[in-house]
């Protein structure tokens, strides 16, 4: 049991401050380990924070790899989804006194964003899968997005390339300012748009937001209120007011600014950006977000991405030549680890069934498979689900034949139709009469969406229903 130097009172393993007097435990570090594969002992987690070699368990299990960052209240972790191999973010965040007075809005914070990443589908966003409490923490489990954060990705393109294209800044204006604006659709206002909240896919250099802790919505009525310099305009500093759209709009506007200038841009004074020698039309888009007076700029993001779209084609960083406002499309993405005719988008629909791509042309993210297994005398049979539709029963000619060895009636010759409707896939029962399907439990006869992890019980076969990245 460890002691708190301060007044000596036991703390729980990994705790950030003393419960009893509130020091801060500067000797508790979250170190950022190599990637481990393997761990001589396996244990569960108990309370405090995770570390390397422990496993959380909840819907799924999960095994933590590597711990990546710490904030006050908590730590974020590489997990490896065991039941698929999934490598998963793990947020979690420490149930303490010492922030009681912040408790219920912290709180509120994390399950809003836990909320939101499970009801959000735009390939900007990761994707949200749970959302628990264990021993005296809470957790959330999203996508890990394999790339780098923005400011690092600019500062090793400047090394390469001696400053920034004028078609990479609008290249990335277009895309925070359509993710953006998909926040606003939605009721949300993002409030916390910097360099260290964007990432870009490590493959596609697709743009992702990340870090939604700080999400506003119309009701709330007590919002924590900081501050990013540079980046958070007047009225988001202020209290008793609604934040409106056009608040995140000026984050956008010094977002781009910083990767024009150098720096982030001082309040009242962005027309420094003219001096710069860049394209006057996009030196007047940025000016405009940066009005320090809101009803002065876009109102939304959506008018930002469409002006910055007269500038320019669609098409994908990077640019070869400079300062020129044309992109290039990049020559190569992953090919599908599996047959072609199972893959699909889950964003736009996109099913190819004589593309060998692993990745969404339009989206530009990992397509989908779906996947059932079945434990078959200690050994588990897979198949994956064709994009179209698939077809369970007794017969030979079904896609996945199955019957049941306790009872061969329990199992229709064509049972059970697993189809693709627009950006998922769903089951339904072929045949009406007698039914005695069960989707985690409960009996149906269709079409219900499939969810990953799902479990889908004909007779007294149980069948698990998985989706997995293509590549």
């Amino acid at each position: 049991m460890q002691h708190c130097p301060s007044c000596k009172s036991k703390i729980v393993a990994g705790a950030l401050f003393c419960d009893v007097c509130g020091e801060t435990l500067s000797q508790v570090q979250v170190a950022r380990k190599l990637r481990q594969t393997s761990f001589d002992n396996i244990k569960d987690a108990k309370e405090g924070l995770l570390s390397p070699g422990e496993r959380i368990k909840s819907k799924h299990t999960y095994l933590i790899e590597e711990a990546i960052a710490r904030s006050g209240f908590g730590a974020t972790f590489r997990a490896t989804r065991l039941s698929d191999k999934k490598t998963v973010l793990i947020k979690q965040m420490l149930d303490q006194t010492a922030y009681d007075q912040f408790k219920d809005q912290l709180l509120k914070s994390f399950k809003r964003e836990a909320k939101f990443l499970r009801k959000i589908k735009h390939p900007a966003f990761p994707r949200g899968y749970e959302y628990f409490e264990r021993n005296r923490s809470f957790y959330l489990v999203m996508d890990f997005i394999n790339g780098k954060e923005l400011s690092k990705a600019i500062d090793e393109y400047k090394a390469a390339n001696g400053k920034v294209e004028d078609g990479l800044l609008v290249y990335l204006g277009i895309e925070v300012a359509d993710a953006l604006e998909v926040l606003h659709q939605h009721g949300y206002i993002y409030r916390d748009l910097k360099p260290q909240n964007v990432m870009l896919d490590g493959i596609s250099s697709r743009v992702r937001l990340i870090d939604f802790g700080t999400l506003y919505q119309q009701s709330d009525t007590k919002p924590l209120i900081f501050e990013s310099e540079g980046y958070t305009p007047p009225e988001f500093k202020a209290t008793g007011q609604r934040f409106l759209p056009s608040g995140d709009v000026y984050s956008l506007g010094a977002l781009l600014y910083e990767i024009a200038m150098g720096e982030t841009p001082q309040l009242g004074n962005a027309k420094l950006i003219n001096t710069s020698h860049r394209d006057p039309r996009l030196c007047k888009i940025i000016i405009k977000c940066l009005e320090t007076d809101p009803t002065q700029r876009f109102q939304r993001a959506r008018q930002v991405r469409d002006e910055l779209k007269k500038l320019t084609k669609t098409g994908i960083w990077p640019f070869k030549n400079k300062n020129a406002i044309t992109p290039v499309e990049l020559s190569v993405l992953p090919k599908t680890l599996y047959p072609s005719a199972c893959t699909f988008c889950e964003y736009c629909g996109m099913a190819d069934p004589g593309s060998q791509a692993g990745y969404c042309k339009k989206c530009r993210v990992p397509l989908r498979v779906g996947r059932i297994a079945i434990g078959v005398e200690k050994e588990e049979k897979e198949f994956f689900l064709y994009s179209d539709e698939t077809i369970i029963g007794s017969a030979a000619s079904c896609h996945f034949p199955l019957t049941d060895p306790q009872n061969k009636q329990s199992v229709s010759p064509q049972h059970l139709r697993i189809f693709r409707k627009k950006t998922g896939l769903w089951a339904e029962a072929v045949s009406k009469d007698g039914e005695n399907t069960l989707v985690n439990r409960r009996k149906f006869l269709g079409p219900v969406e499939l969810l990953d992890g799902d479990t889908i019980e004909i007779g007294n076969a149980s069948l698990r229903f998985n989706l997995k990245d293509a590549c």
